[in-house]
């Protein structure tokens, strides 16, 4: 097995609120090996992109790192300084934002920009950095790159847009992509292009792939292992095709029946699943398990006492009801799965 080019231990992040500081990122594990995909699956505001914003070094203001490790590449890098963020951000470890018009500076053409970032870290003239950008652009697929270059982002489609912000984080060869939500504001047809692209460039470079993302069906195509996130936390981490063929963790279940599923040819429009409630905000937690006011199989203890890892070769779940079965000896996954 590769070893590990992205690692987290016991990752926590805090962000001030009118509470005081209060933690929005807990405890999480996350590793990735060179060739392979992480997805980091859940709704909206379970930490996703804060964690990858942590990784990358990129915290908004008023957020830091409370414990924990972020190891890349062997190197412990959570406690950095910008300075020294700067030289390996490009270099080691690059990010893909989900709205690339809020990311690409609307002032500069997409060609300034992606020189821009060659040029950040490698010792290259203009002339030099230009052919390598207008290659970069060949690369992401853009069509008509020489005019492209000359553009600027409002000129472009948000398809176009997201390429050429593939084509600044892969300038320098890093190692490990981060992906937020790549294809959110996508039509259909152009989020499978992006999504292909990603995976040829990481299939030419051996580069490690991260995706944030809450599409499932995404998950099922290109991921080899997942991390679905619950309010700060992992809940459970396993192989994506263990974890789509037999979810262990309550929430994953509510997901995968939350996605929307082909109408049938006859009959009704099936309504979808819905999960009740909502994720709860960072310091409204109280000392169970996060997901218990949502779930349809809390217990008492699940309200009192916040589950521990319940370990099964390379798959983690924080459970009660998983850990009670599989304390009794019975933790086959057709009795889990309801």
């Amino acid at each position: 097995m590769n070893a590990a080019v992205l690692r987290t231990r016991a990752l926590a992040i805090s962000v001030p609120s009118a509470l005081g500081r209060v933690p929005a990122v807990r405890g999480v594990d996350l590793e990735v090996a060179r060739g392979q995909t992480l997805a980091i699956v859940g709704e909206s505001g379970c930490g996703k992109s804060l964690t990858a914003l942590g990784i990358a070094g990129l915290l908004p203001e008023g957020a830091r790192i409370e414990g924990g490790s972020i190891e890349l590449l062997g190197e412990d890098v959570g406690r950095l300084d910008e300075a020294a963020w700067r030289e390996r951000r490009g270099q080691r470890i690059g990010m893909v934002f989900q709205d690339p018009m809020a990311a690409l500076n609307p002032v500069l053409t997409v060609g300034e920009q992606i020189v821009e970032a060659i040029r950040a870290h490698r010792a290259v003239g203009r002339r030099e950095a230009r052919e390598q950008a207008l290659a970069l652009l060949e690369r992401v697929q853009l069509p008509r790159p020489a005019q492209s270059y000359r553009a600027y982002p409002h000129q472009l489609s948000g398809g176009m847009r997201q390429r050429v912000l593939i084509a600044i984080a892969i300038a320098n060869g890093p190692q490990v992509l981060i992906a937020d939500e790549p294809t959110t504001a996508l039509d259909a047809t152009v989020q499978a292009e992006v999504l292909a692209l990603l995976r040829t460039l990481q299939r030419d470079s051996g580069m490690a792939l991260v995706i944030i993302t809450h599409d499932l069906a995404l998950v099922s195509r290109w991921a080899d292992g997942v991390a679905v996130m619950y309010a700060g936390q992992v809940v459970e981490s396993r192989r994506a095709a263990d974890l789509l063929a037999a979810p262990l963790h309550p929430y994953t279940r509510a997901l995968m029946a939350a996605r929307p599923h082909r109408r049938a040819d006859e009959g009704p429009r099936q309504r979808l699943a819905e999960i009740p409630g909502r994720v709860p905000p960072p310091g409204s937690l109280g000392r169970g398990c996060a997901f218990a006011g949502r779930c349809a199989q809390a217990s008492a203890v699940c309200e009192s006492t916040a589950p521990v890892a319940v370990r099964d070769g390379d798959s983690v779940v924080w459970c009660h009801a998983v850990g009670d079965r599989t304390a009794r000896g019975s933790a086959s996954v057709p009795e889990l799965v309801a």
